[in-house]
């Protein structure tokens, strides 16, 4: 009786975990993990960062400190991260090549509609001997908040500058777009 009673309770105990399995096989690239790094080297460099913001049809560049740099960097490393054990199951992956640009792409789409980051693609450029080298990554993420409905279009172009756009709807109201981008040397 007792070993019956010890075997139900192992198999409930199966049934009743619902601990996700990972598969080994699966490694997504981490835009995330990828950008701190970056953005780690280049808080070792002395560089000069400007800022150009685009409002309907007000320009204004300037600019910023390191500090200010980091406000909009935040922006990027504070996305879910999709590589994650647990968001990786939410996002399917596809590769490709292009052959116009010389790039291979990664690239991850959303399976479902209530994550934030809908979609990442990693562009990377082969080098002589094989290796490949990120020049660009693109994200796009949506948040939908009471109100208000949030796109932003955001890329990164390694060693040179990034950009978001955010276009924020209201019900009965037109859309607002603005763009900022900063730039370094």
């Amino acid at each position: 009786m007792n070993k019956l009673l010890v075997l139900v309770l192992i198999i409930a105990c199966l049934f009743s975990c619902k601990n996700k399995k990972l598969d080994s096989t699966k490694a997504y690239f981490s835009v995330v993990d990828y950008l701190k790094t970056e953005v780690k080297k280049m808080d070792t460099l002395p560089l000069h960062f400007t800022k150009i913001t685009t409002t309907e049809s007000t320009n204004d560049t300037s600019a910023i400190s390191q500090n200010e740099f980091h406000k909009y960097v935040n922006e990027f490393l504070n996305l879910p991260d999709i590589a994650s054990s647990d968001k990786m199951d939410d996002y399917s992956e596809a590769n490709d090549f292009d052959e116009v640009l010389n790039n291979v792409l990664l690239m991850y789409t959303a399976k479902g509609e209530d994550e934030i980051v809908r979609s990442q693609t990693i562009m990377m450029q082969p080098d002589d001997i094989g290796n490949t080298h990120v020049k660009t990554i693109l994200v796009t993420a949506i948040q939908t908040n009471k109100d208000s409905v949030v796109v932003k279009n955001m890329t990164w172009h390694i060693d040179k500058r990034f950009q978001i756009v955010t276009k924020t709807s209201k019900t009965g109201q037109p859309e607002k777009i603005s763009t900022t981008v900063i730039s370094w040397e």
